[in-house]
């Protein structure tokens, strides 16, 4: 019995048991179903775990981080409009930092050794992101998913870090 009298009970695991890849999927997993502001939240928390991993240069985690934030969910239905990435549903402010976090990545995978970045991503892997880079595709990634295809909505910071 607890000290109020009431017996106490096996709870489910909380945040505290959990590891920090079952958070982040769990996040990410409830993102599509929530509100903006607890869009943002949930954003805001991922954009520190990542950008904590983009710290400590641990590149391939930090970008595997923040990638379903700012990649749509898959749709099983081929026919179905795809839905938006949950970076669309975040405020301005989140919306700046995730972004400008992403690009800043990129940025330290292109700058890597080529060595280096074999070592860390992969060959293939590297190689795409560089190619992804310099030919100009990262606009188009940020302009579609992050808002809407339309190229005047981006934010003028997050244009300025392109």
């Amino acid at each position: 019995m607890t000290s109020n009298g009431s017996i106490a009970t096996t709870l489910a695991p909380t945040r505290e048991t959990l590891s920090s890849s079952q958070l982040l999927t769990s996040s990410i997993s409830s993102l599509n179903s929530t509100t903006s502001r607890q869009a943002t939240s949930q954003i805001s928390k991922i954009y520190r775990q990542s950008s904590t991993l983009f710290l400590t240069r641990r590149l391939p985690e930090s970008l595997s981080t923040i990638l379903p934030v700012i990649t749509p969910p898959p749709t099983d239905d081929t026919n179905a409009d795809p839905e938006a990435a949950p970076i669309s549903k975040a405020g301005k402010t989140t919306r700046v930092k995730v972004w400008s976090l992403y690009l800043t990545i990129l940025n330290a995978v292109v700058e890597l050794d080529p060595d280096e970045g074999k070592q860390a991503f992969g060959s293939s892997e590297w190689r795409g992101l560089v190619t992804k880079v310099r030919d100009g595709e990262v606009w188009e990634e940020v302009v579609k998913n992050g808002y809407g295809g339309v190229e005047g909505d981006v934010d003028s910071d997050v244009v300025i870090n392109l």
